[in-house]
């Protein structure tokens, strides 16, 4: 009905789309420390980094992703916290209220870490670099 060697094509069309599929679902499946230091090395590279602003951006992640782990165990239980309180009855406020501010007081803790590593990365940024970096937010900011 269809000729000859129809069978073969379709297997080989069917193995052809699956492997396309694979590959591209393996290009985006980077773990988040993988991400990090993915997006440290594209910013270092977009921004032609010295070698001193390398170090200093690479203690950033490094620290992004120490407390990136640090905050999994926590991550896993608000969860669990998170779906008992949709299967209760009713919603205890004041416990919502308390997992909030424990969330925010923890993120209040690693801000003034960050902003000293920051702030001491963007002494070292030059005029081109600061241009750069400004192009790039907006570039990728909030569309107007």
């Amino acid at each position: 009905m269809f000729g000859r060697g129809f069978k073969k094509r379709r297997m080989a069309g069917i193995a052809i789309a699956l492997i396309g599929i694979g590959a591209l679902s393996a290009c985006h499946s980077r773990t988040p420390e993988a991400r990090i230091d993915h997006v440290a090395s594209k910013v270092a590279s977009k921004l032609d980094f010295t070698a001193e602003q390398k170090v200093l951006l690479d203690d950033i992640a490094a620290e992004i992703k120490k407390d990136f782990q640090s905050e999994k165990e926590v991550r896993l239980s608000m969860r669990n916290e998170f779906k008992s309180w949709i299967a209760s009855s009713e919603l205890d406020k004041a416990k919502v209220k308390e997992t909030i501010k424990s969330k925010m007081d923890r993120m209040e803790g690693r801000v003034d870490k960050y902003l000293d590593k920051v702030a001491t990365l963007h002494k070292t940024l030059n005029a081109e670099q600061k241009e750069e970096l400004i192009g790039f937010l907006d570039k990728f900011g909030p569309r107007d």
